[in-house]
């Protein structure tokens, strides 16, 4: 839940360890006006990364971090640029293992542990050059397949498979004496719970749990409904799941409320893939990409590749992007047409209903003179 918070501030040390070498080695820094014009000293460096989070089979989240080093173009900021030849790979190595012994946080309080939990790196501190051509240990083909390989994993690795909990569900995959994905799970909902429970923890009492599996069904005695959860689809209202799983509203907002959304990721829940601001590699640029690859496989290398600035030529129109137009009619005359449509349908079938009751009325009679 915290490990946004934890990379944002390596990403901070390293960048900083990397500024002190310039300022130790005579690289000059950049003097560029802010809005109000006064004269800012910026960094000559600063860091690119694509960051990738991999389920492992016991329920941890690792990160696999592709970071590379770049320059700074005062006068074009989203330019990217080679950093200062002051600079090699060995002092981004240096950086990034400083930054992770240094990079530590403490959560907020809880009710229980109101010193609140200590945030750090482990020991696995794997660090490898990447080279572009195939002599190197580590090459770009190989992390394209990494990144390919992470993003169709999911908690699937783990052994569970469920969509969002709820307050109706999560008995059929918390529980405190279970399993290690069932005891995760029910920690995270547990710590999610609003911060103004006036109990401990360890004090409140365990919800009844049902003597049958919880894969058996059974049969509503008030509806009728069958069913394989706790409670009654049916009879329980709609919306009170849902309210466990929001933000907490009062005096002091739980800081863990965000794990009950997060329950069946094992507490995870960011993107499995996650950027720096000024990374030149979107997921825009991959699609068009795709889309200019797989038209070039399908028209043949004799004939020109149709691109999405081709409006002339005939193409397909992908839509990504969906928008409320509105709701109603155009224009009043359209809403009279619709509302006098009504008004003969509901005449049609008041007059359909008449002549068949006066139908039945009258076999009854032939039937009571026979």
């Amino acid at each position: 839940m915290f490990s946004g918070e934890l990379w944002r501030r390596t990403s901070i040390a390293a960048t900083r360890h990397l500024a002190t070498l310039c300022r130790r080695r005579g690289i000059p820094f950049h003097i560029v006006n802010s809005e109000a014009g006064k004269p800012q000293h910026i960094p000559p460096v600063r860091l690119c990364y694509g960051k990738a989070a991999e389920y492992q089979a016991r329920g941890a989240v690792h990160f696999h971090a592709l970071i590379r080093l770049d320059g700074v173009d005062p006068f074009d900021p989203k330019a990217a640029v080679p950093p200062p030849a002051g600079l090699t790979a060995a002092d981004l190595h240096d950086a990034i293992t400083a930054a992770v012994r240094q990079a530590a946080l403490t959560t907020p309080e809880h009710p229980d542990r109101p010193g609140g939990w200590p945030i750090a790196w482990g020991e696995q501190l794997d660090i490898r050059p990447i080279t572009l051509s195939g002599d190197g240990e580590i090459t770009d083909g190989m992390v394209a397949g990494y990144l390919a390989k992470y993003a169709t994993k999911s908690t699937e690795v783990t052994g569970h498979r469920s969509t969002r909990l709820f307050a109706d569900t999560i008995d059929l995959y918390a529980d405190p004496d279970g399993d290690h994905n069932a005891r995760l799970i029910d920690a995270c909902w547990r710590l999610g719970r609003p911060t103004h429970t006036p109990q401990p923890l360890a004090t409140r009492p365990r919800p009844a749990r049902p003597a049958r599996p919880v894969w058996q069904p059974w049969s509503c005695p008030d509806c009728g409904t069958c069913t394989r959860l706790a409670v009654c689809p049916t009879c329980t209202e709609a919306c009170q799941p849902g309210v466990d799983t929001k933000p907490v509203i009062h005096r002091r907002p739980n800081p863990y409320a965000r794990l009950r959304r997060a329950a069946h990721m094992l507490g995870f829940g960011g993107h499995f893939l996650t950027k720096a601001r000024h990374h030149r590699v979107t997921f825009t640029l991959l699609r068009n990409n795709r889309i200019i690859h797989r038209r070039a496989e399908t028209a043949g290398p004799a004939q020109p590749i149709r691109t999405a600035e081709h409006l002339t030529e005939e193409t397909t129109l992908i839509v990504g992007v969906l928008t409320f137009a509105g709701v109603g009619w155009h224009n009043t005359g359209d809403a009279m047409l619709a509302n006098t449509s009504a008004a003969m349908a509901r005449a049609r079938r008041e007059a359909a209903r008449e002549e068949l009751a006066h139908e039945v009325g009258a076999s009854r009679t032939l039937g009571v003179a026979a």
